[in-house]
């Protein structure tokens, strides 16, 4: 059938899990890391994040060039970048307390393994599934990852309160073994995209010169999902660790908000449709909005789980959504030559979103005063919002 995950588009799937499994540790518990050694320094979080995704962006523009004068060696650019990620991970040890003084220096590795992994990753991802069958491959895909955090934040932070980051280094460089030999599996059809010359600058032209808004609104959509994917996750494991102080709770947390994304990717496997997409992604900004008055009126334990839950069970559909979205864009506006400049152009513009949300955060870390970080969380919040309108442009243009 049509609609069925082929092969290939499951080992993409598992490798995807182990990728989940890993950035637990190199994600969240490197930001409570972070925290720990700086005392609490969000200004240090924000430029690393910054240097990061300005890299991220301006990579994956370059490294698309590469992947498609050389499409056979797609898997072996996602392999060495699962590779360069272990090895950023030890880095990262043998550091130790050292990673204050050179943050700088850590953010150009991890970004360098982050453009060589999602440049190659989102490239085969679009060969390996179809307009068929991608809204169901994300969300199993997405599901099965919640499902893996339900566990692995628990044990992961129960691991390093009693022991060390050290010990969680040796479990992620061998998970990321196993992942380099599943990605050497996946079959990709060759001949699935029409090849020409890579040229980022005839894309542009093209997208402007048949009138592609489709493709303009998705990127659009792009900035504001970036703004709220960023900068939101990570004031949530900021938050968290100051407020309830240890990896063991921050675990226990995201376990249970790991088990309502479940739900809500299931409720929205079954429901969601082109039809109801409007009243569906409406519902979801309603409740995103919905959960940060509680944290306008009082930052507290219970308004910050009312958030979380609110953040967790609408942000899951918003990702799921922008990335079938992605890989769907590109059959209907039969832009398949150009299936790489397309992922350069996207990176450009989630990257810029990212982007502006660490700078906002950036902003807030030079003062104390509460008003201002309510004021932050107001303003990214309302880009949810904005991020439904635009993707539904997407759909209806």
């Amino acid at each position: 059938m049509k609609n069925e995950i082929g092969k290939s588009a499951w080992l993409l799937i598992i490798s995807d899990l182990i990728y989940t499994l890993t950035a637990v540790f190199i994600e969240t518990f490197l930001v409570a890391y972070f925290l720990q050694i700086t005392k609490e320094n969000i200004t240090t979080i924000s430029i690393y994040y910054i240097i990061i995704y300005f890299l991220l962006s301006i990579g994956n523009v370059y490294i698309g060039k590469k992947i498609k004068k050389y499409p056979n060696k797609s898997k072996n650019i996602m392999s060495l970048g699962i590779i360069s990620r272990a090895l950023f991970v030890l880095f990262i040890v043998i550091l130790s307390e050292k990673i204050v003084s050179n943050y700088i220096l850590i953010a150009i590795i991890y970004a360098f393994s982050e453009i060589l992994y999602w440049g190659a990753h989102e490239v085969i991802y679009i060969n390996v599934t179809s307009n068929n069958n991608r809204k169901k491959y994300m969300s199993i895909k997405k599901i099965l990852g919640k499902i893996v955090n339900v566990v692995s934040p628990l044990i992961l932070g129960t691991s390093i309160e009693l022991y060390s980051f050290s010990k969680i280094a040796i479990y992620v460089f061998i998970l990321s073994v196993i992942q380099i030999i599943i990605t050497m599996l996946i079959k990709i059809n060759d001949k699935s995209c029409i090849k020409e010359k890579y040229n980022f600058k005839t894309f542009i032209e093209y997208i402007k010169e048949n009138n592609l808004r489709k493709i303009q609104r998705y990127n659009l959509s792009g900035i504001a999902y970036g703004i709220v994917e960023s900068s939101i996750s990570t004031l949530i494991i900021i938050i968290t660790i100051m407020t309830f102080k240890t990896s063991f709770n921050l675990g226990i947390l995201t376990t249970i908000f790991s088990v309502c994304s479940v739900i809500s990717l299931i409720i929205y496997n079954k429901f969601y449709n082109k039809k109801n997409a409007i009243l569906i992604l409406l519902s979801c900004s309603f409740i995103i909005v919905l959960g940060v008055v509680g944290l306008l009126i009082n930052i507290s334990k219970w308004t910050l789980v009312l958030y979380n839950f609110c953040y967790v069970v609408t942000f899951c559909i918003f990702d799921v959504v922008y990335n079938t979205r992605k890989g769907d864009l590109v059959k209907e506006c039969k832009i398949e030559k150009y299936c790489e400049e397309y992922v350069g152009y996207t990176s450009i513009s989630i990257g810029l979103g990212r982007i502006i949300g660490y700078i906002l955060m950036l902003i807030v870390s030079f003062t104390t005063d509460i008003i201002y970080f309510k004021i932050l969380l107001a303003v990214v919040t309302l880009f949810a919002p904005v991020y439904c309108y635009l993707i539904i442009k997407s759909l209806y243009d």
